[in-house]
C-alpha cells in the first residue's frame, strides 16, 4: 500500500505538469489554429535561462521571475510572425514554422548555453528544500508547489473564460471565428492573449521541472512537446477538460508503469494505452474540439 501511494503521488506532480503543457498547447489550437511544435522548446529554454540568472544571482526567485518573462516573450514573438500564415489558413506552413522555430533552440541549447552540456540545479534546490516522508511515501515542498500551482492556473484559466468579457471573447473566438468577428470581437487581441496564457503556462512549467526535476539538456524540448500532444490525443485534440483529464491519466500511468514493471516500459506502455484509445475513440476520451 505504501508503494501504491508514492507511485499514485508521483503520478499526480507529473499529472500536474502534463495538464499545463497540455492546456496551453490545447489553448493556443482551439483560439489561434496553432499546433504548437516548440512549445516543450521554449520551456527548456526558459529553464537554462533561469539556470544562468540563478548562477549569476544566486537568487531563484529571480531565476524563475526571469524563466517566465522569458517563456512569455518568445510565444508573443512568435504570434505576429505565425498570424500571416494563420490568416491565409496556410496550418501546414504554420506547424512547420513552429517546427523550425523548436529546431533553432534545441540548436542554440546544444551548442552555445553551457558549451553544450546538460545543466543542472544545486540539489539544495531541487524538492524545494523540504520533504515529509512515511514509509515509502516521500512528499517534497516542489511536489506540493506542482500541485497547487496547476490547480491555481487551472482554477484562475476557467474564471478568466467563464467570468470576464475578455474570456468569453476568447471562447467565440474558438467556438466560431467568423461569426465573433462579425459581432466586432477583435481577433489579433484575442489571439495574443492565447499566446500570453500559452507563455504563461509554459513558464511556470519551466520553473515545475526546476523544482521537480533539476536538470535538463536541449534534447529535453523535444520530449516535453511529444508528452503534451500525447495528453491532447489522448483526452481530444484541443478540449481543455480532456487536457487536463489526460495530464493526470498519463502522469499516473507512467508512474505505476515505471514502479511495477521491471526495466523502461514507461513509454512503451503508455503510448500503447494511448493508441488504444485512439483506436476504440479516435477524436480522444472527451471528443476533439469542434
Amino acid at each position: 500500500m505504501g508503494a501504491f501511494l508514492a507511485y499514485l503521488e508521483a503520478g499526480l506532480v507529473s499529472g500536474s505538469i502534463y495538464s499545463l503543457i497540455a492546456i496551453g498547447m490545447s489553448l493556443l489550437m482551439v483560439v489561434s489554429d496553432v499546433i504548437h511544435f516548440a512549445y516543450g522548446e521554449i520551456v527548456v529554454f526558459s529553464m537554462y535561462v533561469c539556470w544562468l540568472v540563478f548562477g549569476a544571482t544566486g537568487s531563484l526567485l529571480l531565476g524563475a521571475l526571469a524563466a517566465i518573462a522569458t517563456a512569455v516573450v518568445f510565444n508573443l514573438l512568435l504570434e505576429p510572425c505565425l498570424r500571416p500564415l494563420r490568416e491565409k489558413r496556410l496550418l501546414t506552413e504554420t506547424m512547420v514554422m513552429t517546427i523550425a522555430v523548436g529546431l533553432i533552440l534545441t540548436e542554440i541549447m546544444g551548442r552555445f548555453l553551457n558549451a553544450g552540456l546538460p545543466i543542472a540545479f544545486p540539489a539544495s534546490i531541487v524538492g524545494g528544500g523540504w520533504a515529509f516522508s512515511m514509509d515509502l511515501l516521500r512528499v517534497t515542498l516542489a511536489d506540493l508547489a506542482a500541485i497547487l500551482a496547476t490547480v491555481l492556473l487551472l482554477g484562475g484559466l476557467a474564471w478568466f473564460l467563464f467570468k470576464t468579457s475578455k474570456g468569453k471573447a476568447l471562447r467565440a473566438i474558438a467556438h466560431n471565428i467568423g461569426v465573433a468577428r462579425i459581432l466586432g470581437i477583435p481577433i489579433k487581441r484575442g489571439t495574443r492573449q492565447s499566446f500570453l496564457i500559452a507563455g504563461l503556462m509554459s513558464g511556470v512549467t519551466a520553473v515545475l521541472f526546476v523544482l521537480t526535476l533539476g536538470i535538463a539538456s536541449s534534447e529535453l524540448g523535444e520530449h516535453v512537446t511529444f508528452k503534451g500532444l500525447a495528453v491532447m490525443m489522448l483526452g481530444g485534440m484541443g478540449n481543455l477538460r480532456g487536457a487536463v483529464f489526460g495530464g493526470y491519466l498519463l502522469g499516473i500511468l507512467e508512474c505505476l508503469v515505471r514502479g511495477y514493471f521491471i526495466g523502461d516500459w514507461v513509454d512503451a506502455i503508455a503510448m500503447g494505452c494511448i493508441m488504444l484509445v485512439i483506436i476504440i475513440k479516435p477524436d480522444g476520451l472527451f471528443g476533439a474540439a469542434k
